[in-house]
Formats: C-alpha cells, structure tokens, sequence
C-alpha cells in the first residue's frame, strides 16, 4: 500500500458487508463507510481543498471523524485533529498555525466556531456534525452527494497526512507532522503483533484525536470492526465489552484502573477479551500485578511517542514474567537504543537517553525545523525519556529527562520513589516531582490519591520509604490529594503540580 487511502479502498482484506464502526445505535458496514468517505472527499474538493491544504476537526468519538480522516488524507490534503479539551482561545492558536480552509466540528463547541469565524482568516467554511448552527452548514447535507473517491495516483508515503499538536499551546504549538508512510509503518508494525481478525472488535476508549488512533486504523484496516465510545465511562466500557464481544482495547493506565477497581467489575462478561494494551504513562508495579490479576495473561505494555506516530516497542503478554515494567523491546520496524550524552550505546544497567528510528518516525515539527533538527539527530527520534536496557535487551524507561530531581547535586529518579509508594495497599495512585528548595535546591515531593474507603498517614508513607530507599530518595513533602491533574492522554502534568505546590516566596523565607 501507498497511501491510507489504499488501505479502505485497494484492501483485499475488507469485506463490504462487514461491520466497520459502531456508535451507539449506529452500525456502518464497510461498504457504507467507503460511500460516506467519498461524498465528504467529494464536498471538500467542491470546497476548493487541494493537496497540501489543512482541514481541522474538532469532535468526539463519532463516525465522521473517522469519515473526515480518510477523505482529507484521501485527497492528499493534511488532517488537523483538535483537542476538545482545551480552551477556545488555545484552539485559535492551533489553527492560526496550522490554517485549514475547513473547520468541522459540533454545535457544542460554540465558542470555537465563533473563534474561527472571527480570528481565523484561512477558514472558508465551517460544518458542523447533527444540529445546525447559525454560518455553518450541516455536515449531513454538505456531504449529501454521492461522489466517487478521486484515483489520485500522486499519494505516496512521503505525502503528509496529518498534523497532531502535542504541546505548546499558550506559546509556539508543537505540531507533530505525520506522513502516509509513518501512518502505514506504524499500522503494520502493530499489526505484525497483535494480529486482528475479521471477526475480532476493538473498543475506541481513548479520543481520537490522540495518536492511538492507531488502533482503530489497525483494526479498520484488517477489516476487523472498531466500537467508538464517546466519552470514557468505566461501567460504559465493561458493558460495550460485554454486549459486543470486544477482544481488544487499548487504555492508559487510568482507565485501567477505574476499568478493575468499578465496583461492578466482576458481574460483566469479559471472556471475548484477547488482549489489552496498555500505555501513554507508566503502570507502578503494584497496580500492574492487580491488572494482571484480574485480567489475566492478556495484556501488552506499547510504548510510543506522537513523533513516532504511536509505537516504538511492545511488551508481549508472554514477556510480563519475565521483564514486568518493561516498555519491551523495539518493534520489528523500529530500532530502539539507550545511549549517553555522545549518543554511544550504554552498557546494560547504565542510565541514558531512549532513542529511536523507523519509518513510523514523524518527517518533523510542522513550521518548525529548529525543534526538529533538535529532536531528530542523524536520523535518531530523541524521546526526552531516560532508560536502561538489562542483559536480554529489554528496556525500561527511569523517567522523563524533565521530571529527574537533582537534590543537593543527587540525581533522583521519581519513578523509583512512586514504584515503592505505590506498593502501600490504601494508595491508588502518587507522584513524585521536585520543588524549590533553598537548601537543596530541589526537594522531592509526593502526591497521593489514596483509595476510595482507605486511610493513610503521611508519616506512614514516610517511614515505608526510610524502609525501602536511601535516605536521600526519601520524600521531604508528602500531601494527600483527591486526584492527579491529567493531560488528555492520561499522562500525569508534573508541571501543575509543581505550580501548585511550590514554596510562596514568604514561605520560603
């Protein structure tokens, strides 16, 4: 294949009469979704789109997402997946960078779409998905023509499909910009492993917008069918996986936990499940051995960044025993290295920085070729993580080069202080992070989720940690919080917290 539009229209593997998507009540087969992606194709070529143009999407799980996404990419043009989370003023920022012609979204983010219409010169047209609003057209009716999908013989790999912001959204955005070779790279690569059926269900847990995506693609791909869910609701998700016979899902660890820890976790059916793939933060060991436990032998630890589309390395299920809170080890496409500050392999055990290459790695920064130049080096995706490999070649990751703590000129890794937390039976979650400290110019602070019915004191996790770490790894700040500030991927934001807990400037004098 050499584009993703080969991938839904010259797919041996794709049976018409199939189901591809099911959304709530709505079930698409592939015959149908080929149809709906060739009349949107058609009413954005009528719309003056033109390879290379940008076209943004701002929605939730819904089929025309996906509709929009293979007929932007079909087309040659570039898919602008927006954040519904942020603010409208953060979106105006994303767009005034990237400048689609076309803005589709939802009625509901009323507030963007007056942003476009004021602030956005590029936008030619607005579509907005169900209800109509006032300037915008129903998407329903714009895409109302039958069309057929245009031949376009000039996609290839190297065309760009996608622009995925990562970060920087009060400042210069961070555009993440992915080709139809990345996308189909990291489609195979993941295929190679998972190996989907046409019978097989994967349920779409996590925003689309967010590079995993992927997993949808693999399994639309394979012609295998993929249940969106619009919003996470942990109940909502062991019902789909009950009532559809799901076999696979991917989670970031939060999910997962509210997945097992439901109270109504052990009345649903989970039998259809075959595996579950968990990733985008770390899982501490202790609550990994709980997933383990209630979901058997079934889960894959993926490892990936939005720079290498989504994966870089798996852990199989078989290799939990043997490498538990491994990322694994490179996928068959991808290289992945631990290497010092003068990009020399480290030796096992030794801490350096994780480095990849593959053609999953994203072509660059979109308008950005500083950052890039920074980020890919002799062809090598910098990950920003640092990692050690052990004697077998499986690698885990110590931390974010960001969040190491060096406190009284000690290097401390938080991940192997929240490891340990992390064990006590009334946590369910905890960070570690550095603040301000006259002294010792960091001091290593931890939050704490305690769990629903239990109690735990600060100086009970203090004296765990005096039984477990050095002295000097010990939390000198511990406080007990009703949640951890999350970006949409699930990861944990150091940075909030660290605002939020550090010294005032009379506190600390």
């Amino acid at each position: 294949m050499r584009s993703l539009r080969d991938l839904l229209f010259a797919n041996p593997r794709i049976d018409a009469d199939r189901i591809a998507i099911v959304a709530g009540q709505r079930r698409i087969s592939f015959g149908d979704l080929k149809r709906r992606v060739a009349a949107v194709a058609g009413a954005l070529r009528r719309e003056g789109v033109n390879p290379g143009d940008r076209v943004a999407v701002l929605l939730e799980n819904k089929p025309e997402f996906v509709e929009t996404y293979f007929a932007v990419t079909g087309i040659g043009a570039v898919f602008v997946p927006l954040n519904w989370r942020l603010h409208p003023n953060e979106h105006r920022v994303l767009m005034q960078d990237s400048e689609p012609k076309v803005l589709i979204t939802d009625p509901s983010f009323g507030s963007t779409i007056q942003v476009a219409r004021d602030d956005v010169p590029s936008i030619r047209r607005i579509v907005v998905v169900d209800d109509a609003c006032n300037e915008a057209v129903r998407f329903a009716d714009w895409s109302a023509e039958t069309s057929e999908m245009p031949d376009d013989s000039s996609l290839g790999p190297e065309t760009g499909a996608a622009i995925l912001y990562t970060s920087g959204t009060t400042s210069r955005p961070k555009g993440v910009f992915l080709s139809h070779g990345n996308y189909l790279a990291d489609i195979s690569n993941v295929t190679a492993e998972i190996k989907p059926e046409q019978g097989d269900v994967n349920l779409q847990l996590s925003p689309l917008y967010h590079a995993a995506c992927v997993h949808s693609l693999v399994h639309l791909a394979s012609g295998a069918t993929t249940v969106l869910e619009q919003r996470f609701d942990p109940r909502t998700a062991l019902e789909l996986i009950e009532r559809e016979r799901v076999t696979y899902f991917f989670a970031v660890p939060t999910m997962l936990y509210q997945i097992m820890d439901h109270p109504e976790f052990g009345r649903f059916d989970l039998s259809s499940l075959k595996t579950i793939s968990y990733g985008a933060a770390a899982i501490t060991g202790a609550r990994l051995r709980e997933a383990l436990d209630a979901f058997g032998p079934k889960l894959i630890h993926a490892y990936g960044l939005t720079e290498s589309t989504s994966h870089c390395s798996i852990l199989r299920a078989e290799e939990h025993a043997l490498a538990a809170g491994s990322i694994g080890r490179g996928l068959a496409g991808v290289e992945v290295r631990v290497v010092d500050s003068e990009s020399r392999p480290c030796p096992p055990r030794e801490v350096g920085e994780i480095i990849a290459r593959g053609a999953n790695v994203m072509m660059g920064y979109w308008r950005n070729p500083e950052l890039t130049a920074e980020t890919i080096v002799d062809g090598w995706l910098r990950t920003g993580d640092l990692g050690t490999t052990d004697e077998r070649g499986f690698v885990y990751v110590v931390d974010r080069k960001k969040d190491l703590v060096i406190s009284g000129g000690v290097n401390i890794y938080p991940r192997e202080v929240e490891e340990v937390i992390s064990t006590h039976p009334a946590v369910a979650e905890v960070a570690t992070f550095g603040i301000p400290d006259e002294l010792w110019g960091e001091a290593l602070m931890a939050a704490i989720v305690v769990r629903s019915g239990a109690s735990v004191s600060k100086e009970e996790i203090i004296e765990m940690c005096r039984s477990r770490l050095g002295g000097y790894k010990v939390p000198k700040r511990i406080e007990l919080v009703a949640a951890l500030p999350r970006n949409p991927s699930g990861k944990i934001l150091k940075t909030e917290l660290r605002k939020r807990f550090a010294p005032t400037e009379s506190a600390a004098h």
